[in-house]
């Protein structure tokens, strides 16, 4: 009988210790999403040392829109990719920081995913299979550093861009909000910051503020 209860915690602690790392790799997606499309609510420049590079590095490939503002998305999606891919590349992409965030409690990190589930629950279907499709591409075509190319690079941006824009404004906030309380500038910023040249991601971070505009123009 001993035995058998010190198999089960063993167990159910394996569990938590599985939930806990799919919620920290889920949720750096969801940072991607929300400074994606965020107006004046993404920290600007007078504080970019400590959130400009993760806002940059996880927000630059995902974002979705109507028909009617593709154009002007996608044009913008080439700008955006074609000033941030030195940044991009920059990146230690094989780094194991991206599994230990955010460095909360699972179930609060799941709390969070949720609203972002609910934002995926919203968005335009097309937009969604769009964008899934443009980061399978990518990951088929990447690199030995886990790189995508420029090419997928741009077509990743311009998806999400309409993914973002095919849902609510105030959808968009939940996720900001629900994540932002778990401070990732100060617990992931100073360390992609020694990790890559200032001026790129400074680069990296107006061209997505840009792109931020674009969207946020198209969104409903």
């Amino acid at each position: 009988a001993r035995d058998q209860r010190h198999s089960e915690s063993r167990l159910r602690h394996h569990r938590r210790q599985a939930m806990a790392k799919a919620a920290r790799v889920i949720s750096i997606l969801a940072v991607g999403v929300c400074f994606c499309s965020l107006p004046a609510f993404v920290p600007g420049p007078a504080r970019p040392a400590r959130s400009m590079a993760p806002a940059a590095a996880g927000a630059l490939s995902m974002l979705g829109a109507a028909p009617a503002f593709a154009d002007k998305i996608d044009d913008a999606a080439k700008v955006l990719s074609e000033k941030s891919y030195p940044f991009l590349k920059e990146i230690d992409w094989t780094s194991d920081v991206y599994g230990k965030l955010p460095t909360q409690p699972p179930l609060e990190v799941l709390k969070a995913i949720n609203t972002m589930l609910k934002m995926g629950a919203s968005m335009d279907s097309a937009a969604l299979k769009s964008g899934a499709l443009a980061h399978s591409q990518a990951i088929a075509n990447m690199d030995s550093k886990g790189v995508a190319t420029l090419a997928d690079y741009t077509a990743i941006n311009a998806a999400i861009g309409h993914m973002i824009a095919s849902v609510p404004a105030s959808q968009t906030m939940d996720v900001y909000n629900a994540f932002n309380k778990f401070s990732l500038g100060k617990d992931v910023g100073p360390y992609m910051m020694s990790k890559v040249n200032a001026a790129d991601a400074k680069a990296a971070y107006q061209a997505l503020m840009d792109f931020k505009d674009v969207v946020k123009a198209s969104q409903r």
